[in-house]
């Protein structure tokens, strides 16, 4: 009977908890990703909801966004290309949150998996972080106020060889 109740408290309590919807890794995915596909993993796997459609500069560009039970207001843009003359296709994701922990949770995660810190400073609006690898380079943003903040990715050129 007490295991039953331990249990029961267990589930109880973990139904409050709420983990982060997003991390680094997905964020990163998503540049690889076309905007239909991209649109498919935010929808089904991540629970986004298509918020808008814009056209800029000859792209499509989707904002998605998503409100959880904390009423933590989270966005990703999806869409921002540029076409290379090689053909290649570099996108940018952007992800913007209400809640700066999470942006925090961003810079660790990046962090633990060895992406290179090459700038941490600040502006008069943001505090600033800055990775950057052979592939990805991502900005981070969280503002001074500590009242939203949004990480952007760009997808980099990679110069290979045959």
């Amino acid at each position: 009977m007490k295991k039953f109740l331990f249990v029961a408290l267990l589930c109880f309590c973990g139904a409050n908890l709420f983990g982060q919807s997003i991390t680094v890794n997905d964020l990163t995915n998503l540049t690889n990703l076309s905007n239909a596909d991209a649109h498919k993993y935010l929808v089904l796997a991540k629970g986004f909801k298509k918020a808008y459609t814009q056209e800029v500069d000859g792209n499509t560009i989707e904002r998605l966004s998503k409100t959880d039970a904390e009423k933590k207001q989270e966005s990703v843009d999806i869409g921002v290309a540029l076409k290379l003359s090689s053909g290649a296709i570099l996108r940018t994701v952007t992800y913007k949150t209400a809640h700066p922990e999470q942006i925090f949770h961003l810079i660790s995660q990046a962090k633990k998996q060895g992406l290179p810190m090459k700038f941490q400073g600040a502006d008069t609006i943001n505090n600033i972080y800055q990775f950057d690898n052979d592939f990805f380079h991502i900005v981070m943003y969280i503002n001074r106020d500590n009242t939203a903040g949004y990480v952007e990715v760009k997808q980099k050129e990679y110069v290979g060889f045959d």
